[in-house]
């Protein structure tokens, strides 16, 4: 095994954000953005993973995702929202 190998795992509740990705006949400028960041990301030796979890299942960062995405619809100053989150909670 090659020990530069590094795994970014994308987690999501909607079936519907990880489709469009498996679908290769989707040409959306949005899946060709993600597509091509992958493709970055392998060129560097990363593996990059998309999966599907149960929403509100107690998964932390699925949960704070539930949480800022509420208080970024209801309020009129969206960095706000996202300014509160540690850069180690992002990391983890």
């Amino acid at each position: 095994m090659d020990t530069d190998e590094r795994t970014v795992q994308i987690l999501t509740d909607s079936r519907i954000a990880i489709e469009p990705l498996k679908n290769r006949k989707n040409h959306t400028h949005q899946i060709e953005q993600i597509r091509k960041k992958v493709i970055e990301l392998e060129n560097h030796k990363w593996t990059t993973e998309f999966n599907w979890i149960k929403a509100h299942a107690g998964h932390q960062g699925n949960e704070l995702a539930d949480q800022l995405a509420k208080e970024a619809a209801t309020s009129n100053d969206i960095n706000e929202c996202y300014s509160r989150v540690p850069k180690s909670t992002v990391k983890s």
